[in-house]
């Protein structure tokens, strides 16, 4: 399932610290808001519903490498790679870019678990059809 999408987003001055660079959390928050678009591109949501419940895709790994730093106002493009599938969980890759610097790479490993309603913990499920089909779309 090779499926990739861009996301641009401009660097605000509440991403940056004193110094003026950028902040790691704000790398993470840029590929998580790029999964987000994704998802909403495909039709999908981050929580969704199918009838049996409510379920979605919680971190089971996030990984960043900082390979440059970002500043103020800086117009960035994460690129998102549907790596993997394997049935429960989906592997997407990141790459953070200003125009053609590398500032980053991740890495999300997300799993399809089930919300019981009851406040139990989540459990692992297979990611429904429709929502594998969407993301091959």
């Amino acid at each position: 399932m090779p499926t990739t999408f861009q996301f641009k987003r401009r660097i605000r001055f509440a991403d940056t610290n004193q110094s003026g660079s950028v902040h790691f959390d704000v790398y993470v928050r840029l590929m998580e808001e790029t999964e987000y678009a994704f998802l909403r591109s495909r039709g999908l949501r981050v929580v969704l519903n199918d009838g049996k419940g409510i379920f979605g895709f919680p971190r089971l790994n996030a990984e960043l490498q900082i390979l440059e730093p970002l500043v103020l106002d800086e117009i960035t493009e994460t690129t998102l790679y549907l790596d993997a599938e394997n049935g429960k969980s989906i592997v997407y890759q990141f790459e953070v870019r200003c125009q053609e610097r590398l500032a980053a790479t991740g890495k999300y490993e997300v799993a399809c678990c089930r919300f019981p309603p009851d406040g139990e913990n989540p459990y692992a499920i297979l990611i429904p059809n429709f929502v594998l089909e969407k993301l091959s779309a």
